[in-house]
This record gives C-alpha cells, sequence and structure tokens, in this order.
C-alpha cells in the first residue's frame, strides 16, 4: 500500500492479534482516500478488492449519497471526531487542498490525535468494543464470505486457568458448531443463514478507528479490575503499541 500502512503487530490467546496500523495519510488526496475505503470495506468480504475505485464507486452508489462506515475511516486531523470523517462530511478537503499547512505537518497531527486498529478477537469481546460509540468500526462479514474463504477459528481459554476437562468441552462444541456449519453450507443453506449456528468464541476481526479523547475513555473503562479478563487482555495490548508508537495518545490515560 502506498499511503496507509502496519505498523506493529501483537498476538493474543491462541490465535487473536492486534494490528497498529498508520492512517495519517488517509485524506492526502482522492487516491489515498480510495485505498483506505477500500482497504477497510475489504475486510468484509475476507479478501482484498480487485479494483479498489471500483469498489469505493459502488459504495458511494449504493449508500445513495450516504456513505457506508469504511468512509468513517478517512479523517482530518485538526477535526478528528467521527462527525466530521469522510462519511458524515462529504465535502472534506483533502490535505493536498491546504495551501498553508504542508502534508507532512496534517499527517503529523493525525498521528497526535488519531490512532487505527485492525483487531481479531472472540465475538464475545467485539461486542462488548462496538458498546463504544465514539469509534468507527468495520467488521468482517459471515455474510459476505463463508468458512472457504475465512475459515472458521474460535477462541480457547488457557489450560491452566480452566483446567483440562472444560478445555475438552468448549473443543468438542466449536467442533459441533462447524460441522453443522458446514453441513447446512453443504445444503445450499445462504451463509447469512448457516452463520446463525455459530457461537460467540468464534473470532472476527474489525477495523477501529478512534481519536484522543475515545481512546481515553476506552482505556479508563476496559482497564479498569471490574472489566472481563480476556477484553483488559486486548486493551492493555492495545495500549502498549499506543505507548510505544503513538506515546501522546495515551499519555494522561490511566
Amino acid at each position: 500500500m502506498e499511503y496507509i500502512r502496519k505498523i506493529a503487530e501483537k498476538g493474543l490467546w491462541n490465535s487473536g492479534k492486534v494490528e497498529l496500523w498508520n492512517f495519517s495519510r488517509a485524506n492526502q488526496n482522492d487516491p489515498s482516500r480510495i485505498e483506505a475505503v477500500a482497504a477497510v470495506a475489504s475486510i468484509c468480504y475476507g479478501k482484498p478488492p480487485r479494483d479498489a475505485k471500483k469498489l469505493v464507486e459502488r459504495l458511494w452508489s449504493e449508500s445513495r449519497g450516504l456513505p457506508s462506515s469504511a468512509f468513517e475511516f478517512v479523517r482530518d486531523g485538526r477535526r478528528p471526531g467521527i462527525e466530521d470523517s469522510l462519511r458524515n462530511n462529504p465535502q472534506l478537503a483533502t490535505y493536498e487542498d491546504d495551501q498553508n499547512e504542508p502534508t507532512e505537518a496534517l499527517a503529523e497531527l493525525h498521528r497526535a490525535i488519531i490512532a487505527t486498529f485492525r483487531i481479531k478477537v472472540p465475538i464475545f469481546v467485539a461486542r462488548q468494543i462496538l458498546r463504544h460509540r465514539q469509534f468507527s468500526y468495520q467488521e468482517l462479514s459471515r455474510r459476505y464470505t463463508d468458512d472457504k474463504r475465512v475459515p472458521l477459528d474460535s477462541w480457547s481459554p488457557e489450560e491452566d486457568e480452566i483446567g483440562i476437562a472444560p478445555t475438552n468441552l468448549f473443543q468438542r462444541a466449536y467442533t459441533m458448531e462447524e460441522q453443522i456449519y458446514k453441513l447446512l453450507r453443504d445444503s445450499n443453506i445462504r451463509a447469512e443463514i448457516a452463520r446463525a449456528v455459530l457461537g460467540t468464541g468464534l473470532y472476527t476481526e474489525l477495523w477501529m478507528m478512534g481519536d484522543k479523547t475515545a481512546w481515553r475513555n476506552y482505556f479508563a473503562l476496559r482497564l479498569d479490575a471490574h472489566t472481563q479478563k480476556e477484553h483488559r487482555e486486548l486493551a492493555r495490548t492495545m495500549r502498549d503499541l499506543l505507548e510505544e508508537h503513538q506515546p501522546g495518545l495515551v499519555l494522561e490515560a490511566p
């Protein structure tokens, strides 16, 4: 990719992961917007688009002038909130339109205020994340993809935490879900219907972007001792990556 890039990655649990991305140039010009929106939107389908420009044009067309949520990932660092994303402000000027500030300065301002992650987490954690409404999200869709394109993968608790017998029960349950799902698909049941038999231990993937206010509120809540352990582990990993690569976002956070 020319404009957006992955900065760092850390693993979690058996096959979860946290990736920190740099979207500071996503609003540099029209090509950068296309790259960013297409990269975010393609997570729904489980594969990169064949033609990024056509995908973005289709998203604009299908939404009838109200862009899809992938457009929320194009933000201007001078107005970092979700309400001033390209989705909510179709007239949002690109950095190249600004004759007073160099692109590099605007990109650095974005990095000081906004952070973007792509994460792989079990659905029961994802549903807790989505309650934080100050963020932009885009998630893998089991409606538009199936186990052939994106294999089913489920979270497992640590054996030394719950014991061998309960761990085996988790694996039996996941195996049964996967077998039933595949039987349904083999019977020509649509993926959007067959997915109903899959539980909340199934991994999903999502993009997550927020400004400084959103992240500090998120960490204040999700690093608290009352938060579910797995969600705390995720929040801690995300915060550690920000402390290393974008420290201004969490300098005053708990």
